[in-house]
């Protein structure tokens, strides 16, 4: 660190000032500006600055591990056949020549409420897209988004491969996307939903 010593030619001067950052200056009033005196406040100084490193160095790893915490619990546990039809859209995607969508959480929970509408109306549907996708937008910095959803498959592979034989399904996984989120929802009977947002 630089000191700027102020003053330093003028041996009568009732203070010195020298500059910490480009924000702060500290001063010290001194009776006799001597060389001694000088050191003095420099190794006060350079205690104090040591000792105020140590407590930010003590105070970033906590603040990292309160960080890496919140990012633990904000972190979405997908479930086997969640992580199933990612894997079987991106085996696709890749066999396309396309890039992999990455899993984004922030995305999960507009799959999984669309998901729980579904069930409660007993049937699959786009509706309130506009809503999700503008919602989502907003949320991820989002350029555009696109959905897949289905209802009575009961493997990953199955919705997958249904996806692929549609025209309109296949066209969005094939869509230039970066990030996806699939949602999977067992109703009260045991038929499994399925809703896949893909944005970028």
């Amino acid at each position: 660190m630089e000191y700027s010593l102020l003053q330093l030619n003028d041996y009568s001067a009732p203070f010195v000032c020298f500059a910490l950052t480009n924000t702060e200056i500290g001063c010290f009033f001194v009776v006799e500006l001597t060389y001694r005196n000088i050191l003095i406040m420099l190794r006060i100084k350079f205690l104090s600055i040591a000792f105020l490193s140590l407590l930010m160095t003590l105070t970033s790893c906590s603040t990292a591990t309160q960080e890496e915490e919140v990012a633990i619990y904000e972190k979405v546990s997908i479930s086997t056949i969640e992580e199933e039809v990612l894997d079987l859209v991106n085996e696709y995607r890749v066999s396309q020549g396309l890039e992999v969508v990455i899993f984004g959480d922030v995305a999960y929970d507009f799959a999984a409420s669309h998901n729980e509408y579904m069930i409660e109306q007993g049937v699959i549907s786009h509706d309130n897209f506009i809503s999700r996708s503008t919602d989502l937008t907003v949320k991820a910095d989002a350029d555009f988004v696109s959905e897949n959803v289905g209802k009575d498959f009961t493997t990953a592979r199955g919705v997958v491969n249904a996806w692929i034989n549609s025209a309109t399904h296949k066209k969005v996984m094939e869509g230039d996307f970066t990030y996806t989120a699939i949602s999977v929802k067992e109703d009260a009977n045991g038929v499994l939903y399925f809703t896949e947002l893909f944005y970028k």
